[in-house]
C-alpha cells in the first residue's frame, strides 16, 4: 500500500468519523451532526435569517464611525445632496435598510403565520432577493 493511498483511507475514515450522528442523552435527545443540532439544518435559510436579522438590525442602529466607499452605477447613482461623502453615506444606509428588509422578508414568508396575496408573496420574494443580493455584494463591506 502507498503512503498516498494510506494517507487517502486515513482521510476518508476521519470524515466517516466526523459525519457520525451522535445524540446528546437526556429527556429530549437531540440528534446532532458535526456537533451541530440536525433541527437548525432542516431548514438552514430559516437558521441563518434567525441568526443574520438581528444583527443587520443592531448594525444599522449603533453608531458606526465610518462607511465603504461606493461604487455608483446607474441603478444607484442617486442625488441627495452635492456633498459626495453624504451621497455614500446616505447609499450605504439605504443598501442596509435593503439588506434588512430583505432579511425581515425571508423571516415572514418562512414563519407561515401571514396569509399573503400572490402579488404580496411576489413582493416579498422580490425583497428577498434584493436583500441577499446586496448581501452578497457587500459581505466584506459590513464593517464599523
Amino acid at each position: 500500500m502507498t503512503a498516498k493511498k494510506k494517507s487517502a483511507e486515513l482521510d476518508q475514515t476521519a470524515r466517516e468519523e466526523a459525519l457520525e450522528k451522535v445524540f446528546i442523552d437526556g429527556p429530549d435527545k437531540v440528534e446532532l451532526v458535526n456537533g451541530i443540532p440536525t433541527s437548525e439544518l432542516w431548514s438552514l435559510d430559516a437558521t441563518l435569517t434567525e441568526y443574520i436579522l438581528p444583527r443587520i438590525k443592531a448594525f444599522r442602529t449603533m453608531k458606526r464611525h465610518g462607511y465603504p466607499g461606493l461604487v455608483k452605477d446607474s441603478k444607484t447613482d442617486r442625488d441627495y445632496s452635492s456633498d459626495p461623502d453624504e451621497c455614500e453615506e446616505a447609499e450605504w444606509e439605504n443598501i442596509l435598510f435593503d439588506i434588512e428588509k430583505g432579511f425581515e422578508a425571508h423571516s415572514n414568508l418562512i414563519d407561515g403565520d401571514a396569509s399573503y396575496s400572490d402579488k404580496e408573496e411576489n413582493e416579498a420574494q422580490r425583497l428577498v432577493e434584493k436583500g441577499l443580493s446586496l448581501f452578497a455584494k457587500h459581505y466584506f463591506q459590513l464593517w464599523d
